[in-house]
């Protein structure tokens, strides 16, 4: 397809123009009418788009004017226009909006990242994080570790544990028995770290809840909630008037779950507002999932665990709109032998809708065999897609060849089944990968537009595999050409490491990954030499993976250590200093 549009651009038969005319001889594809513009699409992939909409100014105005993008973007991302068109400022560019999410959308699915980070949790020890001091002691801010009570920052002498990642920010707690109200924020943009102390904490060991946005860091306990908004370094405290059980936070807005199922939605630096949400469920007594309460078969690829309705047994999950203001949603499962999902969409305080996927209507023998027993909403893009639910459908259960449709896959292995649903179209669909039979509750994985990165082994020494969605019998996946294994050696940046891929062996020794479009070697260990010298020694300590990331990280957490994917250069070579940064902005 490259080589198409270069003729297509630069054709054979075309006359130089005249020297000294001043004018320059136009594409072929430029003089199309808008009509053929959308044929000539029609056959183009979104990374050949992407690599063209770099190579020439005329296509991309074309291709990014107001009559095609949001085709493409409908073609390929449902959800992605109208997230652009709410999330747009007045005035901004729309369609070059599209062209920076697809060329962050193809640099995540190409694998190939710009640099790498291998990193462990600590904290005296670290030198690449440097410290912040902007958030007052007076407000939670942690200037030196000697000032926490009970901390010994010595390596060895406190147990750290990963807790959440949100926009680039990894959040751990140092110790989260001995002190669940402490936590840490590394930021991978600036290099900056925050540490926070939960005010007033009394030096209580249970009963702290936590939640993140791209902006805020909550934590909380009975009825006062803390928010640390990680960008203006402010504090803003509030409480409701019963005990709280959970948040959710989605950029500066947070809903705030009570004991007894009642809702209040607060903005930073606003008073708590009361939601009333009748007709969504019957308000009662409110248990919160556990994160690793689960059963067999069910993954824990989310920190969203969400709650059950005591009375009822009727499971309940929040997601909070992006990109408007007052817009939530509730989803439920109802504990009936014919299971209903459904979605209400609360809009000003008012319920405006609501979207229904009832248990007869997953007509696909997959959905008629599993038993999902808890909602774990988790991102799956960056444009409305949400994964509410997820399961391991076995071998085992799978049906005789005579009970299954035209449309059910017919492989030998283990697959994921994941219920999504997107809030800008409003539609539900039930993604399943495949080849998942050495997949257990030790390894991990994360779904990302249309794809999951998943852990290959339990071991740290495993890879982390890129798999397609199933797409049926009539278009399997198929790579005719070897999988690209990509690993990392050491750069002259310090702690980062680049990208070198691994070279192909002629006489069959390279280690093969036939269904999956790349793999990231964490640990050098899938070549047999080691690269550029490196040891192979293993970077990552056996433990309990996680995978998490969004369009420009992927991360792999193994314990207290974990690597880190940059996928367009997030990761300086040296800590930035936010407040000269400001400075300059104020004197251009």
């Amino acid at each position: 397809m490259k080589s198409l549009l270069v003729q297509l651009r630069h054709p054979a038969n075309a006359s130089a123009p005249a020297a000294g005319s001043g004018s320059v001889k136009l594409d072929i594809v430029s003089q199309l009418p808008f009509e053929l513009h959308d044929l000539v699409l029609s056959y183009l992939q979104p990374g050949d788009v992407d690599a063209a909409l770099g190579a020439c100014r005329r296509w991309r105005d074309i291709w990014l004017s107001d009559e095609i993008w949001p085709k493409l973007a409908k073609r390929w991302f449902p959800g992605l226009e109208e997230h652009i068109r709410k999330s747009a400022a007045d005035g901004q560019d729309m369609g070059e909006m599209f062209r920076r999410a697809l060329h962050k959308i193809q640099r995540r699915l190409s694998g190939r990242f710009a640099s790498a980070l291998h990193h462990q949790m600590h904290l005296e020890s670290d030198r690449f994080f440097t410290l912040s001091k902007e958030v007052p002691v007076l407000e939670g801010g942690v200037h030196s570790y000697d000032d926490v009570d009970g901390l010994e920052s010595c390596s060895g002498t406190y147990f750290p544990r990963f807790m959440m990642y949100n926009n680039g920010r990894i959040v751990w707690w140092p110790d989260a028995y001995v002190l669940p109200y402490l936590a840490v924020v590394d930021d991978l943009r600036t290099r900056r770290r925050r540490a926070y102390l939960f005010p007033n904490n009394r030096g209580e060991k249970q009963g702290f809840k936590t939640a993140m946005s791209d902006k805020l860091l909550l934590m909380g306990r009975e009825k006062t909630i803390h928010a640390w908004h990680l960008e203006l370094d402010r504090l803003c405290s509030t409480k409701v008037p019963e005990q709280f059980v959970r948040c959710i936070a989605e950029g500066e807005t947070v809903l705030i779950v009570t004991k007894n199922a009642e809702l209040y939605l607060w903005r930073f630096g606003r008073d708590p507002q009361h939601i009333d949400v009748t007709g969504c469920y019957e308000k009662g007594p409110l248990g919160t999932s556990h994160i690793y309460d689960f059963t067999p078969g069910q993954l824990i690829s989310s920190h969203n665990a969400g709650s059950r309705l005591i009375r009822s047994e009727t499971l309940v999950d929040f997601i909070i709109s992006p990109s408007e203001e007052n817009v939530f949603f509730v989803v439920t499962l109802t504990p009936a032998s014919l299971k209903a999902l459904r979605v209400s969409e609360i809009r000003n305080g008012k319920l405006v809708g609501t979207y229904c996927m009832e248990r007869n209507e997953w007509n696909d023998f997959i959905m008629m065999s599993l038993d999902f027993t808890n909602l774990r909403w988790e991102k799956v893009d960056s444009y409305g897609g949400y994964c509410l639910m997820q399961a391991i459908f076995p071998t085992s259960h799978r049906p005789s060849p005579h009970m299954t449709s035209e449309s059910a896959c017919r492989f030998t292995d283990d697959s994921l089944v994941s219920v999504c649903f997107n809030i800008y179209t409003k539609s539900f669909t039930i993604p399943h990968y495949h080849h998942m039979e050495r997949h257990s509750h030790g390894s991990a994985c994360q779904i990302w537009n249309g794809r999951i990165a998943a852990s290959e082994t339990d071991s740290p020494r495993g890879p982390v595999l890129s798999l397609h969605l199933c797409a049926g019998l009539e278009h399997p996946y198929d790579r005719s050409s070897p999988t690209p294994i990509y690993a990392t050696t050491p750069s002259r940046q310090g702690d980062l490491w680049r990208r070198q891929q691994v070279p192909f062996k002629s006489d069959g020794s390279s280690v093969k990954f036939p269904d999956a479009e790349f793999a990231l070697d964490s640990d050098q260990q899938l070549d047999g030499d080691a690269l550029d010298g490196t040891s192979t020694d293993s970077l990552l300590t056996p433990g309990i993976k996680r995978l998490v990331g969004d369009d420009d990280f992927l991360v792999l957490i193994v314990r207290e250590s974990y690597t880190i994917w940059s996928f367009g250069n997030e990761i300086p070579e040296r800590v930035i200093d936010n407040r000269r940064g400001r400075w300059r902005n104020l004197i251009r």
